[in-house]
């Protein structure tokens, strides 16, 4: 780790060490969320939107900044600002500091529940997860539960309570989501993560299971989402169906993909696939809102 790196950081730099892509894709499942319960947003819906981009933009930092050392370990990461030097430890850490601070205090504006929500999601993450992902492989559930608080808070934000058809839909599948994604990451870079120090299925696991069981997990989420809108009525029954044909047509693709004979390819489409599923699932959540 380079910590003396003389270059001036650039915005790049910043960006990067806040995972600018992660943070806006995070803060759009909150709004997904909010607009599950309020198709008319206000004042509030634009705090939401700041607070959660900048917490999560914190939890990010200070993500790099605790990890720094076994990121610059591996080829995936070692070009991160933290983690290459191109921001110092320090600074990482005192920017993260800012904008947590800035961002729960912006989401306690909303209310006090999406605060609470806001914060245990960053302890859940930056403590629980970070420091489990060198003891256990099964790090990856309390990881996967930080996907589900987004939409809470989101939904909280706008004055629901987290017992509604909709919330419960929506969080269930991006918790059961966040599952094949982590092996999916595991399968491309379980060499490096092994290499850094962190803990993973590989010790117990071949690649062909690990696929099976992202393959299986993948399957149930598909299930539970369409099974639960159906069954529940959450929705009318066009966004329904358009819900049942998009889960089919990324399954058909999933599946082909992990079958590709181009294994390192084959695991790329899957990756970009499931984003670009949840993506357009909640695309469909929020048409679903506002027809219902």
């Amino acid at each position: 780790m380079q910590e003396n790196n003389k270059r001036r950081p650039s915005f790049k730099d910043y960006l990067n060490l806040v995972k600018i892509r992660l943070s806006l894709a995070v803060s759009f499942s909150a709004a997904t969320g909010y607009l599950l319960l309020d198709s008319d947003p206000g004042f509030d819906f634009a705090f939401l939107l700041a607070g959660i981009l900048l917490l999560t933009c914190g939890s990010s930092s200070l993500n790099q900044y605790t990890e720094r050392e076994q990121d610059a370990v591996m080829k995936r990461t070692m070009n991160r600002p933290a983690a290459s030097g191109a921001i110092s430890g320090d600074s990482a850490l005192a920017i993260s500091a800012f904008l947590i601070t800035a961002g729960s205090l912006l989401l306690f504006i909303t209310g006090i529940r999406p605060f609470i929500l806001g914060c245990s999601g960053v302890i859940l993450y930056n403590l629980f997860y970070t420091y489990l992902k060198k003891v256990t492989p099964f790090a990856i559930i309390p990881g996967a539960l930080v996907g589900s608080v987004p939409p809470l808070i989101g939904y909280t934000s706008a004055g629901g309570t987290i017992l509604k058809d909709q919330i419960i839909l929506f969080g269930v599948f991006m918790l059961l989501w966040q599952i094949p994604h982590f092996l999916l990451l595991l399968l491309r870079y379980g060499k490096e993560y092994r290499e850094a120090g962190f803990k993973t299925f590989y010790d117990w696991l071949n690649t062909r299971q690990i696929k099976m069981i992202a393959t299986f997990w993948m399957i149930i989420s598909c299930v539970f989402l369409v099974s639960y809108t159906y069954y529940r009525e959450v929705f009318e029954p066009p966004v329904s169906l358009a819900i049942f044909i998009l889960t089919i047509v990324f399954l058909t693709i999933y599946l082909v993909s992990m079958v590709s004979r181009d294994a390192e390819k084959g695991l790329k489409y899957s990756f970009a696939i499931i984003n670009l599923y949840s993506f357009l699932l909640m695309i469909l959540l929020i048409a679903g809102s506002f027809v219902s």
